[in-house]
C-alpha cells in the first residue's frame, strides 16, 4: 500500500508529456528527454506502472543503461516508489547485461567461458607481436615499428562495437579500393604532371594501403585470440550477438523472459548495442521496447555512440509512439535559453525547453590574464558561495581532460577548500604510489645505485637527510657502490651515519623483497611490500587517508587481476606491465565507493552527464581545448561520412551548461604558462549575448597577493579516516552483510578496516579454493535446475577451470586441484540422489531493514544464498563450507572457542528472505554442508530450524551494531590480537 501511494503521489505531479510517456505500455516508445525534464522518473513510474496495470513480475522487466552508476541510480529511485520487489527488475548495463548472459547460458559461449580475459596490456603485447612478425609497410614505419600500436588497438576495439567482423571489413575495405579506382580524374591527364595522381587523392590512397594492412592485422588478432583461448572486452557484447543471431532457441528463451524492455540514453548507443537491443524485441513487430534519449546530448562518438541511433529506431519501428519532453526542472530559463542558443549552432530543429522553475540570472564569463589567476579567483567565488551557506556538494567545477584536475586540486588544497575529485584519475599519478613503484623497481633492480639512492629519500622509510648525504659522500669519496656500504655494519659506521641498524635493516629488507619479487605472485610480493615497508601505515595516517586507500586498492585490484590471469608473473614482468602501462597512457582508474559528504565536487564535463547541480562552474574554456581540438584518425576513409568534431564539443558544452540550475560561470586564461596567447572557446561566442555576461577580473588580479598563489597546501580538503561524517556515510552507503556482522561482534576494529574502510588483502589460498568450489557447484546446480546433470567429471572439469584462473602459485594451485577434485568427487556420489528439483543458486538479497534509530531509520542488509531448496511451502537455505567439518554445537557457538557465526548466517538468511518481496519465500530450515569429508571419508550437514525467535535476537543485534557505528563509541576500545589483524593500525590510529 505504501508503496502504491508512493506512485500515486508522484503520478500525479507529472505533466501532460511525462504522463504520456509514462502510460504508453505497449508497443515501441522514443521519449526524447532534455536535460532536467525528468528522464530517470519517467522511466522508473514507467516500470512501477507496468507491475501495477499488469501481471508482469518484475524479473520480467529488462532496462538497459550505460554506466553503473546509472544502475544504482535507477535502482535507488525504483526502491523508493515500489520498494523491494524493485531488486528483482533487472537492471544492467549492456556489458553487465551480456556477462549475466554468458554466466547462465555457458555452454552456448565456450570461446568466453573456457577462456581468458585480456586486459589492455595483454593486447598491446599481442598486437606487437603480430606486428613484429608480419610483412607490413604502412603499419610499420621504418623508424618506429610500433608507431600505430595504439591506434590498431582503439581501431579494432571500434570495429568491433560497431559489429564489423574482419571479414566485413575487408569487403568494404575492397569496395573503397575499387570506388577509389573508378574516379574518373583520379591521374592528371594532361601538362607536366600527366600521368601522376592528383595531390588530393594521395592522402586516400594512403588510408586505403593502411586500411589493407590493418585487415590482416584484426584477422591475426583475432586467430590469436582463439589460439590462446583469450577474449577482449568487446568481445562480451559480440559474442552475445552471435550467439543470439545463430541460436534461435537462446533467443527464445530470453525474448521469453523479458516481456518489456527499457533502454537509457540511448543516444550513446553504437551498433553492437543497438543490434542487442534489436534481436531482444524481435519477438514482435511492435515490441514493448521503451527508449529514452536526446540527441543534443550525443557525447560518447569515441565510444561508437551515433547520432542515427533515433532515426534508425524510427525506421525500426514507423508506428511507434514519440513522446517529446520539453518542460525543464533543473535549470531556470536563462540557463536554458543560453544553452538552446548553443546548440541551435548545429540545427535550427532542436525545440527549446521551457524552465518550470522561471527565469534567472545570465551565464558569466571571466578571461583572466593567466591559470593561476582563473583558479585563485575560483577558489576565492566558492569560499563566498560557501559562507552564504550553500553546500559544497552542490557546487561543481567541471573541466575537459582528467589532467586538468592536478592545478585545481592544489590550489583548492592552499585554499583549505574541502573537495573530492570524481572524473577518472590515474592511480599511478598519485605521488605516493610512485614512491611504492620505485620501492617495486629498486626490489627488481638490486645492485642499482640511482634507484637506491632515489628509494632513500622516501618519506615512510624514515631515513634521515643527513645520513643520507653522509652515504653519498662515503661512497664518492671511496668510489664504493652504495648496497655495499648498507650491507655492512663497518661500512656503515665509518661514514658516520647515525642509525647503521636502520640502513642495515633497510638493507636486508630490500634484499628480502627482491628474493620475494622472484620467486612469489606478483600479487603475494604487492602484499609484502606494502605491508613490510610501513607503506600501509603511512597511507592510514595521512590526513587524505580515504582517498589514498582508494587509490592503493584500485592498484591492489589490477594487480590481483593480472596475477589471476598470469600465474608464471613475477617480479620482472610487474615491472615490465608497470612501464607499458606508462608508455601507452593506459590508466589503472581509481574506484571510488562512495561519495564524499560536504564536498565541492571536481570533474570533467563528460563525467558529469546526469547529475545536476546548484552552481556550475566551466573552467579552462580555451579554443583547441574546448572546441577545435585536432582529431587524428589513422585510419578514416576518404569515403566515409565526414564527422563534425566540433559538433559533439558544442553537445559537451551544452552538457556542462544544462547541469546547474541556478548559475553558470564560465572562465578562460589569455595567456598559457609558456606566454603564448590563447583565445576564448568559440561557444562562449556562440551562446546568445543576452544570456551572457562579460565580468572583468582586473580588479581582482590586481588587489590578490601573490602568497595565495604560493601558499602551502594545507592538505586538509580530503576528508579524514577518523571523520565522523564520513566513515557514518560510509557505514549507510554501504550497509551490512553477515560477514561484516561477524568481524564486528567478533572485534569492531577487525570489522573497521576489513569492511568499513576495506584494507586491501592478499586472499588466502583457503579461500581461493573456497572460490572455485563455490563456481563449481554454482555452474552444476545452474545445469540441474534446467533439467540436465552435468556428472561428476564435468563437476571437476568446471572447478579446474575456475581454480586455474585464481591469483595462486602453481604448486598452490596442484595442491588445491588434487584435494578438490577428490572432494567434490565424493560430495557428487554421496549427495546425488538427495538434491530437490526447485533450487535458487547464488540468490543475491538486498533490502532495509527497519531500524529504531532516528539517525537510521533503516540500514540496507544483504547477502549472496549458496543454494535455496523450494519444496511446497518449506524453504531451506544451504551454505556451503569448504574447511574441516564442524560439529553442531561448534556451528550454534555452544562449545568453548566457537562463536556462533555459522548459526548466525543461517538466521541472517531467515531475515533477508522475510524482508524480500513481500516475503516471498519463508525460510523454515537452514543448512550447513561441509563439502569436504572428514579424516575418515564421511561427509557431514547440519540442519536448524531456523525461528521468528531467532531473527529477533539478530535484529537486536544488528541494531546495536549500528548504533555503536555511527556513534563509534569503540574508537577508545583497545584491540584483541587474539581475534584481529589490525591492532598495529589501530594503535597508529590512534
Amino acid at each position: 500500500m505504501a508503496e502504491s501511494a508512493t506512485f500515486n503521489t508522484l503520478y500525479k505531479k507529472l505533466n501532460p508529456e511525462q504522463k504520456k510517456a509514462v502510460d504508453a505500455i505497449e508497443g515501441p516508445v522514443m521519449v526524447v528527454a532534455g536535460p532536467g525534464t525528468g528522464k530517470t522518473q519517467i522511466l522508473t513510474l514507467r516500470i512501477a506502472h507496468i507491475i501495477k496495470k499488469t501481471d508482469t513480475p518484475p524479473d520480467a522487466i529488462l532496462a538497459l543503461t550505460f554506466t553503473e552508476s546509472g544502475v544504482f541510480s535507477m535502482r535507488k529511485r525504483l526502491v523508493e516508489i515500489i520498494g523491494s520487489a524493485a531488486y528483482r527488475v533487472r537492471i544492467h548495463t549492456f556489458h553487465g547485461f551480456c556477462n549475466d548472459v554468458i554466466k547462465r547460458f555457458p555452454d552456448e559461449f565456450p570461446r568466453i567461458i573456457g577462456s581468458e580475459n585480456l586486459t589492455d596490456i595483454d593486447k598491446l603485447t599481442m598486437l606487437r607481436t603480430i606486428i613484429l612478425n608480419s610483412s607490413l609497410s604502412k603499419l610499420k614505419p621504418f623508424g618506429d615499428n610500433f608507431y600505430y600500436l595504439n591506434p590498431i588497438r582503439s581501431k579494432i576495439g571500434e570495429l568491433k562495437r560497431e559489429y564489423i567482423t574482419p571479414e566485413q571489413f575487408e569487403a568494404s575495405s575492397k569496395e573503397e579500393e575499387k570506388a577509389f579506382k573508378s574516379l574518373d580524374d583520379l591521374y592528371y591527364e594532361s601538362g607536366k604532371h600527366e600521368g601522376k595522381m592528383r595531390g588530393k587523392y594521395q592522402a586516400w590512397e594512403k588510408q586505403i594501403e593502411k586500411n589493407k594492412e590493418l585487415v590482416e592485422v584484426y584477422k591475426l588478432y583475432e586467430a590469436q585470440l582463439r589460439f590462446e583461448k583469450r577474449y577482449d572486452y568487446e568481445d562480451m557484447i559480440v559474442e552475445v550477438i552471435s550467439s543470439l543471431e545463430k541460436n534461435s532457441d537462446l533467443l527464445l528463451r530470453l525474448q521469453e523472459e523479458y516481456h518489456y524492455i527499457l533502454a537509457d540514453e540511448h543516444q550513446d548507443a553504437n551498433f553492437s548495442q543497438n543490434r542487442l537491443l534489436e534481436l531482444l524485441a524481435s519477438f514482435h513487430d511492435n515490441p514493448n521496447l521503451f527508449i529514452v534519449g536526446d540527441e543534443k546530448q550525443a557525447i560518447f562518438r569515441f565510444q561508437g555512440a551515433t547520432l542515427d541511433n533515433f532515426s534508425y529506431f524510427k525506421t525500426l519501428y514507423p508506428s511507434a509512439e514519440v513522446v517529446m519532453l520539453s518542460v525543464g526542472y533543473r535549470s531556470h530559463q536563462t540557463i536554458l535559453d543560453s544553452a538552446h542558443s548553443l546548440i541551435s549552432e548545429e540545427s535550427s530543429e532542436h525545440i527549446p525547453l521551457t524552465s518550470f522553475i522561471g527565469d534567472g540570472g545570465k551565464v558569466s564569463v571571466r578571461s583572466f590574464s593567466k591559470e593561476d589567476f582563473e583558479h585563485a579567483f575560483l577558489t576565492h567565488d566558492i569560499k563566498q558561495k560557501l559562507d552564504r551557506g550553500v553546500p559544497p556538494h552542490e557546487i561543481a567545477v567541471l573541466y575537459r581532460t582528467n589532467r586538468n584536475a592536478d592545478a585545481l586540486m592544489r590550489m583548492f588544497e592552499k585554499a583549505d577548500i574541502p573537495f573530492v575529485v570524481e572524473s577518472d584519475q590515474n592511480v599511478l599519478h598519485d605521488a605516493d604510489m610512485r614512491k611504492l613503484i620505485l620501492l617495486f623497481r629498486t626490489a627488481g633492480d638490486i645492485g642499482n645505485d640511482a634507484l637506491l639512492l632515489q628509494a632513500l629519500h622516501i618519506n615512510f622509510l624514515g631515513i634521515e637527510m643527513l645520513d643520507i648525504y653522509r652515504l653519498m659522500q662515503y661512497a664518492r669519496k671511496g668510489r664504493t657502490n652504495l648496497y655495499d656500504i648498507l650491507k655492512s655494519k663497518k661500512e656503515l659506521t665509518n661514514a658516520r651515519v647515525e642509525d647503521v641498524s636502520e640502513l642495515h635493516e633497510l638493507y636486508m629488507s630490500i634484499r628480502s623483497w627482491s628474493e620475494s619479487g622472484h620467486n612469489t605472485t606478483a600479487l603475494e610480493f604487492f602484499d609484502t611490500i606494502v605491508n613490510e615497508s610501513g607503506f600501509l601505515k603511512y597511507v592510514l595516517s595521512l590526513p587524505q587517508a580515504a582517498d589514498k586507500l582508494d587509490k592503493l586498492t584500485s592498484f591492489f585490484h589490477d594487480i590481483q587481476m593480472l596475477s589471476g590471469a598470469h600465474k608464471d608473473w613475477r617480479l620482472p614482468e610487474l615491472l615490465d606491465y608497470l612501464v607499458m602501462l606508462e608508455e601507452h597512457n593506459i590508466v589503472v582508474k581509481k574506484e571510488s565507493r562512495i561519495s564524499v559528504p560536504k564536498s565541492v565536487r571536481l570533474m570533467t564535463a563528460h563525467k558529469s552527464k546526469g547529475l545536476e547541480f546548484d552552481f556550475v562552474y566551466i573552467v579552462g574554456a580555451r579554443d583547441t581545448h574546448w572546441g577545435n581540438r585536432r582529431d587524428i584518425n589513422h585510419f578514416k576513409g576518404h569515403s566515409a561520412t565526414a564527422v563534425d568534431t566540433n559538433a559533439e564539443e558544442r553537445r559537451l558544452f551544452y552538457v556542462a551548461l544544462t547541469r546547474a540550475r541556478h548559475g553558470v560561470a564560465i572562465s578562460y586564461a589569455r595567456e598559457n604558462e609558456g606566454g603564448r596567447q590563447q583565445l576564448p572557446a568559440q561557444f562562449i561566442e556562440e551562446i546568445n549575448p543576452q544570456y551572457r555576461q562579460e565580468e572583468s577580473m582586473e580588479s581582482f588580479e590586481k588587489e590578490i597577493h601573490k602568497e595565495a598563489l604560493f601558499k602551502k597546501k594545507e592538505n586538509t580538503s580530503i576528508p579524514s579516516i577518523s571523520d565522523k561524517a564520513f566513515l557514518n556515510q560510509l557505514f549507510i552507503e554501504q550497509g551490512l552483510s553477515v560477514t561484516a556482522l561477524n568481524n564486528f561482534l567478533k572485534s569492531p576494529w577487525q570489522y573497521f578496516y576489513a569492511n568499513l574502510l576495506r584494507v586491501p588483502a592478499v586472499p588466502s589460498k583457503h579461500q581461493l579454493y573456497g572460490i572455485a568450489i563455490h563456481a563449481a557447484l554454482k555452474y552444476y546446480f545452474d545445469s540441474f535446475k534446467e533439467g540436465k546433470d552435468i556428472g561428476e567429471k564435468k563437476l571437476c572439469a568446471v572447478f579446474n577451470e575456475s581454480l586455474r584462473r585464481q591469483p595462486m602459485t602453481d604448486i598452490e594451485y596442484e595442491e588445491s586441484l588434487e584435494k578438490g577434485t577428490a572432494s567434490l568427487s565424493g560430495y557428487y556420489n554421496h549427495y546425488k540422489n538427495t538434491w530437490g528439483s526447485t533450487i535458487l543458486n547464488e540468490f543475491m538479497v538486498s533490502v532495509d531493514l527497519p531500524l529504531e534509530i532516528p539517525e537510521l531509520p533503516t540500514i540496507n542488509v544483504r547477502g549472496i544464498f549458496d543454494k535455496v531448496v523450494i519444496e511446497g511451502d518449506t524453504v531451506t537455505v544451504v551454505d556451503y563450507k569448504t574447511g574441516k567439518p564442524k560439529t553442531r554445537g561448534e556451528i550454534e557457538g555452544s562449545t568453548k572457542d566457537s562463536n556462533g557465526d555459522y548459526k548466525r548466517q543461517l538466521v541472517f538468511y531467515k531475515l533477508l528472505l522475510s524482508l524480500h518481496n513481500n516475503g516471498q519465500y519463508t525460510m523454515t530450515h537452514g543448512e550447513i554442508e561441509f563439502v569436504e569429508p572428514d579424516v575418515k571419508g564421511k561427509y557431514h550437514k547440519e540442519r536448524f530450524e531456523i525461528t521468528d525467535e531467532d531473527v529477533e535476537v539478530l535484529k537486536a543485534e544488528i541494531r546495536d551494531a549500528s548504533e555503536s557505528i555511527l556513534s563509534l563509541d569503540f574508537w577508545e576500545k583497545p584491540c584483541d590480537p587474539s581475534v584481529c589483524n589490525f591492532c598495529e593500525l589501530r594503535e597508529l590510529l590512534m
